[in-house]
């Protein structure tokens, strides 16, 4: 069913955006297909919604169709975990360990969907989701759904194919290591809980500029945390993550990332790339 003018706040991290036009929730990766290909038949402008840790909407609102994947299907299969792409990533991680299946675990804590995290192949502690997978089914506007290999969505540090493409995830395969309990250690659950601040916060704005400077440590260096515009911090306890710490609202986030952004230009000489996205109300990407 169809919603009107839905506020998108609720279900952002950030909790920030004003009302889409229309809003309709999908629970399977068929009910995705649908719903993307009765907008394309509609002509209507539309987007797709994960976890919406990586979005930050406009605070107009969308103009057009948002389409929340809740497509969530987990299973598994020997080594093999089968995930529906609206599947968030630590209901994925648990399940595997439910089966004594590790790999993975490393990126516990990380917020969003399986979906978006191949989209942007997630990491964290030197691992990338995309080390596992076999293969991903997508939805491909000429074709409709089809699979393809690990090979065609051309990983690596924080992007994919995906990117150039704008395919829609729909299933993701994963080939996993036995669980090794060293990586579910109290040491490293502890590294994660004090690493992350908590609250409205969707993980790390920026991408890490180099292999050897973290996005955080070069914001931390330019004395900036604790800034704060509006309701949007930069946080005391990592700098690479902004915190809406009241009523924020995206162009507070803007100014900040803006802000951050310059400084280390300033300061280091490098470029940080955003990896949260800002959206005008149209559905247009917001350069920073």
């Amino acid at each position: 069913m169809i919603k009107k003018n839905e506020p998108l706040a609720k279900y952002t991290a950030y909790k920030i955006g004003g009302p889409a036009d229309e809003f309709i929730d999908v629970h399977s990766k068929e009910e995705l297909v649908e719903a993307i290909e009765d907008a394309e038949k509609a002509n209507k402008n539309y987007i797709l919604l994960g976890g919406g840790c990586n979005t930050v909407f406009s605070d107009k609102g969308f103009r057009g169709l948002v389409i929340h994947n809740q497509a969530n299907k987990i299973e598994v299969h020997g080594s093999q975990v089968i995930a529906e792409s609206g599947a968030m990533l630590g209901a994925v991680i648990n399940k595997a360990r439910e089966h004594e299946l590790g790999g993975i675990i490393k990126l516990i804590g990380l917020p969003g969907t399986i979906g978006g995290a191949i989209y942007g192949n997630a990491g964290a502690q030197g691992v990338e989701i995309g080390d596992f997978v076999v293969n991903c089914k997508i939805y491909r506007p000429d074709q409709g759904m089809i699979e393809e290999p690990k090979e065609y969505f051309q990983f690596s540090y924080r992007t994919s194919h995906l990117k150039t493409t704008h395919e829609t995830v729909l299933e993701v395969k994963l080939d996993l290591p036995t669980l090794d309990p060293e990586d579910v250690s109290a040491e490293v659950m502890k590294f994660r809980a004090e690493k992350q601040p908590k609250g409205k916060v969707a993980g790390s704005f920026f991408k890490n500029p180099t292999a050897t400077e973290a996005a955080g440590y070069l914001i931390d260096k330019c004395g900036l945390k604790g800034t704060r515009v509006g309701d949007i911090e930069i946080s005391q306890k990592h700098g690479n993550w902004l915190m809406n710490i009241g009523n924020a609202t995206q162009k507070d986030v803007l100014e900040v990332a803006k802000m951050a952004k310059n400084k280390v230009k300033e300061k280091f000489g490098l470029d940080l790339e955003p990896e949260n996205i800002l959206l005008d109300e149209y559905g247009n990407k917001i350069d920073i």
